[in-house]
């Protein structure tokens, strides 16, 4: 049996197989409501696609973000030309670094930066 290790902000936060894994006790000690929970458990889903040979190729914590947020971001709410990330993470049940995805890091940044007006794509 392999075991996936998986990390998010710079902790390993659980461990996957092909047929199950297991959360942090720090997680799993959390409401199932819980933002970086929910993330994390879709990071390990796509650590056990990988390990079952579906997407081919090796695991990375990168692709395992870019999986988890693509089940939980909608494109289209990104591509706005302000966005609110904190009030975006929030309505979308998201940790607030969640939102940078495709291009939009600098968006992202820009709108934390404080006096930041409306933002081009």
């Amino acid at each position: 049996m392999t075991l996936q290790p998986i990390t998010y902000r710079g902790r390993t936060v659980a461990a996957a197989t092909r047929s199950g894994f297991s959360l942090s006790e720090a997680l799993d000690e959390r409401p199932g409501s819980d933002l970086e929970r929910t993330f994390v458990i879709f990071m390990c889903a796509y650590a056990g696609d990988v390990l079952s040979g579906v997407p081919p190729g090796a695991y990375t914590d990168v692709d395992a973000r870019r999986y988890a947020r693509g089940c939980l971001v909608v494109d289209e709410r990104l591509e706005r030309a302000e966005l609110d990330v904190d009030r975006a993470a929030r309505a979308l049940r998201l940790p607030a670094d969640v939102p940078a995805r495709h291009g939009t890091t600098a968006r992202v940044e820009a709108a934390r930066s404080p006096g930041s007006a409306a933002l081009g794509a």
